[in-house]
């Protein structure tokens, strides 16, 4: 069977997988984004950290974060998803939670950076202004730090893509099923199609998700700092 008869014959299935595949990464996305805007923000260096706290400690809070954070991305996805296995059992709880953990090192790794790129001037004319330091930074900061931030956040969700195929290994949804299942009978009748369909389908949700953050970039990004 050629693969276009293979695609017709299976479109129902694919479609399926797809859509889950493209969930799976966008719940694992957002819970990894949330984490790291929110420890990113507390651990940046304003004031929005207790007074107690000095400025190295800060820093140091921040960067020892980001090493355990890429720590935890160097993880063989394989051997992470087999560790959760026993503790979370099968199905769509490990999967989350694996991708979670590995989408939380790009985004904060950029968010660190996008609110450190903030120019001090500005932040002294706000404060100038009378802001306080949470106004600062909702209202100054993080706007001029947002297009750093959704570029982490859109290398994520394409790492991810990649290694939520994985999650197959633990019964997680998504096209993994398509390419294990193919792999796994490779040689056999449509075992190529399998493969060629999981892995055309991963590229579909990609430029997919390409589409997305273009559009949510360019309606996001406040006017005067777009390209």
């Amino acid at each position: 069977m050629g693969f276009v008869d293979y695609v017709s014959q299976n479109t129902q299935a694919l479609l399926f997988s797809a859509q889950q595949h493209f969930l799976l990464v966008a719940i694992a996305v957002g819970m990894a984004s949330g984490i790291a805007l929110v420890l990113g923000v507390v651990l940046h260096t304003n004031q929005l950290t207790p007074e107690s706290w000095s400025r190295s400690l800060r820093v140091g809070s921040r960067e020892s974060l980001l090493l355990v954070a890429s720590a935890a991305l160097t993880v063989p996805s394989l051997a992470l998803f087999g560790l959760l296995q026993p503790a979370l059992g099968l199905g769509v709880t490990p999967s989350v939670v694996a991708l979670t953990i590995y989408g939380v090192y790009p985004v904060l790794r950029n968010v660190a950076a996008g609110l450190s790129s903030v120019d001090t001037a500005v932040l002294e004319s706000a404060r100038g202004m009378g802001m306080g330091s949470t106004r600062r930074m909702l209202r100054v900061q993080l706007p001029l730090a947002w297009p750093v931030i959704i570029s982490g956040i859109r290398v994520a969700t394409l790492i991810l893509i990649g290694i939520a195929v994985v999650a197959a290994s633990v019964s997680g949804p998504g096209l993994g099923q398509q390419l294990f299942s193919g792999l796994a009978r490779l040689g056999a009748v449509n075992s190529f199609n399998q493969v060629l369909a999981g892995t055309l389908g991963c590229l579909v949700v990609a430029a997919v998700y390409e589409i997305a953050f273009a559009v949510i970039g360019r309606f996001t990004t406040p006017r005067g700092i777009r390209v």
